[in-house]
């Protein structure tokens, strides 16, 4: 039997669009009903949703998926496999994908909203939402649920609801809205997830970057690796500040931040640790090497990176977690097998397996 034929592929970073009427229904009845976020516009003009206290959420091009370049742009329609579940599974058919992990859009512009409470409001519709969306989905479907990071007594709550119903994981701002993650509040937090081996994503786009990442030159294409610099950081926060020590089950997944620069960030750590630890780690104690923790207690997803295939060996086969970005602009729907082809050429047949399928189905319990 051909190997390339019957291979499994799982996106492991995949999306949902909600629907216009997610908030608007599911908060109707409560204190938020008149800020509940909505969508408005047009095909022509172009959908917007609006959540109170942000800016407008363009969600054109997040439901681009197979649009050709030259017309990307804000408007049109959006896919219907974003929230229709028999919509996406004939998507999912058609480009070959056995199952998906599944991050939200709008969602994750929720998770920058300043009012805990609005928040929270939010994020519960939205996973009860999902909940029910993956429920439709024939077992091909593992949801993330969105978790805030205000309060970590309510956090844990949410973690502990969502896991109950069924969902596979969880999706947490890049920062919390105050403070920092290597504070010891957030320890239950990371006890609850670990407890549980559920895996816990930082996204791109979910906040943070302060500061001007253009360096004053206002030209925004500068700006682009500005998301994998903020990550880098909050895995070296991570690491640190004892939270992996602490809680060594915990299961981190850099998402969409590419992984083809994890093996120079794991060694450039290891020699700049071992080198200078004295005067600028005073009082830091490490179980292991910095690149260790990299490569037992974290994931990295990608859809298009080359150069993460070729460094595999130097990252962990078994943290690569390819995906395919359905229905986002960047996806490689509907040719996600030409472009596997593409960029794992000459790859023996387990590594390719372990990275565009198997690592996603023990990681999230796809089996």
């Amino acid at each position: 039997m051909n190997e390339e034929a019957t291979l499994r592929i799982i996106s492991a970073d995949s999306h949902v669009v909600e629907p216009h009427d997610l908030w608007t229904t599911r908060l109707s009845d409560g204190p938020w009903a008149h800020l509940a976020p909505n969508m408005q516009g047009d095909a022509n003009s172009g959908y917007t949703f609006h959540v109170d206290g942000l800016p407008p959420f363009p969600v054109g091009l997040a439901g681009a998926a197979g649009r050709p370049s030259e017309s990307l742009d804000t408007k049109g329609e959006m896919r219907a496999g974003g929230y229709d579940v028999e919509a996406r599974l004939v998507d999912m058919d058609a480009d070959g994908i056995e199952a998906e992990v599944l991050y939200p859009s709008v969602g994750m512009h929720v998770a920058m909203t300043p009012d805990p409470e609005y928040q929270l409001a939010c994020m519960r519709a939205y996973n009860d939402w999902l909940i029910e969306f993956c429920d439709g989905g024939q077992g091909r479907l593992a949801g993330l649920a969105l978790i805030p990071a205000v309060d970590v007594a309510t956090s844990v709550k949410e973690v502990e609801r969502t896991h109950a119903a069924g969902l596979r994981g969880a999706l947490v701002p890049a920062v919390p809205a105050t403070g920092h993650y290597a504070e010891e509040r957030f320890d239950p937090l990371w006890a609850a997830l670990a407890e549980r081996h559920w895996p816990v994503s930082f996204h791109v786009l979910t906040g943070g970057g302060n500061g001007d990442p253009t360096l004053g030159t206002r030209i925004p294409i500068t700006g682009l690796m500005s998301p994998i610099h903020h990550m880098q950081a909050t895995l070296a926060i991570l690491i640190f500040s004892g939270i992996f020590d602490r809680h060594p089950e915990l299961r981190v997944v850099s998402a969409e931040h590419d992984a083809g620069w994890v093996a120079h960030f794991g060694y450039r750590y290891d020699q700049m640790f071992e080198r200078h630890h004295n005067w600028l780690g005073a009082g830091i104690k490490l179980d292991r090497n910095p690149s260790e923790y990299l490569m037992s207690n974290c994931w990295y997803t990608f859809q298009k990176d080359p150069i993460a295939v070729e460094t595999r060996e130097r990252v962990g086969t078994s943290q690569l977690l390819w995906a395919s970005d359905y229905p986002h602009s960047d996806s490689t729907w509907p040719h996600s097998r030409q472009v596997i082809e593409r960029d794992f050429k000459g790859v023996p047949h387990t590594d390719l397996a372990a990275i565009v399928g198997g690592n996603a189905a023990t990681l999230y319990g796809l089996d």
